[in-house]
């Protein structure tokens, strides 16, 4: 595969910023680039190009902007790897984040802050909302096989939606700190160290189960929070999306998640959920 690179750092920041792209229009990088820079830290952004033909490059600052085009679709996770690698070593913090978030300058800030005054945190992951206001429920438990199949093909049934409304915490509001195991990848906080240890994403997954799995591997060496205090709004294209090909690209990195894993024994995973749902309750009280 050949791999061109167009810019280049050569200097220690703060937080760098990476995103995957294919076929993303170019006003939405534009704005994705500004909004980074928008921080009072110092900040680096790579983007990785997965698109075939290539897409036209934004405008950028070649000292605070890389990109990096694959020549193949290698995937989220994988496309972010090549972000990661490229960024060892020259940043306190790494996000992993979406295009198609729009935020105020003060997003990354707060995580920054917040990170820097707790460094037992490894990620963690802000406030999602959609367009309308409505709150993303992205904190999640780690998910059985059973959860995601009642998610995806009987989400009508009164079962389906008592064991997702455990599964995604509909009956808490999403209004203080807490740990969670499974932290959506449309933006992951991440403390550079505890990124590198953990090796990235898993690049056996093309395209979901990816974050899961990162999520996962983060939180068993340290502490996986959600913050409140600051918030984005996504769009959640993906959900418009839903053809065959995408199932299939679901079933199968989530085939090779259980694989991994444990299908219906993962003693792990049990342990975790019940740690995570008693902290909760005990936030509660």
């Amino acid at each position: 595969m050949n791999m061109a690179v167009d810019g280049g750092m050569s200097d220690n920041f703060d937080v760098i910023v990476s995103f995957v792209l294919f076929g993303t229009g170019t006003d939405e990088v534009s704005r994705a680039i500004a909004q980074v820079g928008a921080s009072r830290f110092s900040t680096f952004v790579i983007l990785v190009d997965n698109s075939t033909p290539a897409l036209p490059a934004p405008e950028y600052d070649p000292a605070k902007v890389l990109l990096i085009r694959t020549g193949a679709n290698l995937g989220y996770g994988r496309g972010h790897n090549r972000a990661i690698q490229w960024a060892k070593g020259k940043s306190r913090y790494h996000i992993v984040m979406n295009t198609d978030l729009t935020y105020g300058e003060g997003v990354i800030d707060g995580l920054v802050d917040f990170m820097d005054a707790h460094p037992e945190v490894g990620l963690s992951m802000p406030k999602v909302r959609y367009p309308d206001g409505r709150i993303q429920r992205l904190c999640r438990l780690l998910p059985s096989p059973v959860d995601l199949i009642g998610r995806r093909f009987f989400g009508w049934s009164s079962w389906a939606k008592r064991r997702n409304g455990l599964y995604e915490f509909h009956d808490w509001n999403y209004d203080y700190v807490a740990s969670f195991p499974f932290l959506s990848g449309c933006f992951m906080m991440m403390r550079s160290s505890v990124l590198h240890t953990v090796g990235g994403f898993d690049e056996r997954y093309f395209l979901y189960a990816e974050d899961l799995d990162l999520s996962r591997r983060m939180h068993a060496c340290s502490e996986t929070l959600f913050v409140p205090a600051v918030e984005v709004v996504h769009e959640y294209r993906s959900e418009g999306g839903r053809g065959i090909r995408r199932l299939l690209y679901g079933m199968h990195s989530l085939a090779q998640y259980f694989g991994k894993w444990g299908w219906i024994f993962d003693p792990e995973r049990d342990e975790i959920n019940k740690r995570t749902m008693s902290a909760l309750r005990q936030g509660r009280d």
